[in-house]
């Protein structure tokens, strides 16, 4: 009686567990960092708009997201028309990425390269009318969870039209900018 309540016993636990070890063949595919990632075709060199919109573009809203061989971080704004974000993205030493504009203030931003992003004319407020309306009301600095190689994105700057955000990375990596109008939109992926 001893003996087969053991055995059921080890039977119900194996049982429980799916009767498997985990291996290579069973991790599903797109775990991070249980396959090999494609080439990625950006760079690391600093990337400019074409054109810069004839009007303010007023930021609503910054998302990251990740896959398994890239993280991305896309900044929308309001409609206004077909008009593109006009943008400069670079990489920039430290003390000068964790630098707020204007006021000068250190920022601590984490991680270990800093990519910088200038978008202009652009503002996080629409100061056009008799009253100040605020058009983005998310948090200055996101610290997401699960990302590949962002650790942290930090707004840096708004001031006379300038609107800049530091994005903290685990490592310089390459990445590619892209750039839409209506809705505006400027999605960059690092990979």
């Amino acid at each position: 009686m001893k003996r087969a309540a053991l055995v059921l016993a080890g039977t119900i636990a194996v049982a429980g567990c799916g009767g498997k070890t985990a291996s290579k063949s069973t991790i599903p595919t797109g775990s991070v960092g249980h396959e090999a990632c494609a080439p990625f075709d950006g760079s690391t060199a600093k990337q400019v708009s074409a054109t810069k919109p004839t009007e303010t573009l007023l930021l609503s809203a910054v998302r990251v997201d990740s896959e398994v061989c890239a993280d991305r971080v896309v900044f929308d704004f309001r409609p206004t028309g077909d008009e593109r974000p006009g943008y400069t993205v670079e990489y920039l030493p430290a003390a000068q990425a964790q630098t707020e504009d204007a006021s000068g203030r250190h920022l601590p931003i984490a991680g270990k390269a800093f990519l910088v992003v200038r978008f202009e004319p652009a503002a996080t407020a629409d100061l056009s009318g008799a009253k100040l309306e605020v058009t983005y009301t998310g948090p200055r600095t996101i610290a997401p969870a699960g990302m590949r190689f962002v650790r942290q994105v930090t707004k840096t700057g708004d001031f006379e039209a300038v609107l800049t955000w530091a994005i903290g990375l685990s490592k310089e990596r390459p990445f590619k900018v892209t750039s839409t109008g209506s809705p505006a939109r400027l999605t960059i992926e690092l990979g």
